[in-house]
């Protein structure tokens, strides 16, 4: 009789474990443009913080551009921006150095703490089918 238990506890185990429940919030791809003074930001890192608590999403910046797409985007909501300067690498450093890539390197643009550490922007990111176009124009 212990061995039909035990045969059944995967099944169990399984049906329990893929129950299609999941306590991870809906999400939206998010894209636009950063600009700091009317110019495009080089390089960066913009981070979505839900409010007032839950996953944080971010992505890169180039070129004035950026995508965020893991794990499907930013959750859905009332969320806080937070838009950093980051250093810019170069686009492809295939067979470069560690001393050629580090003097390729471009250094971060400062971006002022009322965009990062202090934001007080925000963004409502509703649900929909489409990238959800937000752009940033940041002021010296």
């Amino acid at each position: 009789m212990p061995a039909k238990g035990l045969l059944l506890l995967p099944a169990l185990l399984l049906l329990v474990g893929c129950g299609g429940i999941s306590d991870a919030p809906d999400r939206r791809v998010v894209t636009g443009t950063v600009t700091l003074d009317g110019a495009p930001l080089e390089g960066g890192v913009i981070r979505f913080r839900p409010l007032p608590e839950g996953p944080i999403a971010a992505g890169k910046i180039r070129d004035g551009k950026y995508e965020v797409t893991n794990k499907g985007g930013v959750p859905l909501g009332k969320q806080r921006v937070e838009i950093k300067g980051a250093p810019i690498l170069p686009a492809d450093t295939t067979g470069m150095s560690l001393g050629e890539i580090d003097a390729a390197t471009k250094p971060a643009i400062p971006v002022p703490d009322k965009y990062h550490k202090n934001s007080e922007l925000e963004a409502d990111i509703e649900s929909g089918g489409d990238p959800l176009v937000l752009d940033f124009d940041l002021k010296n």
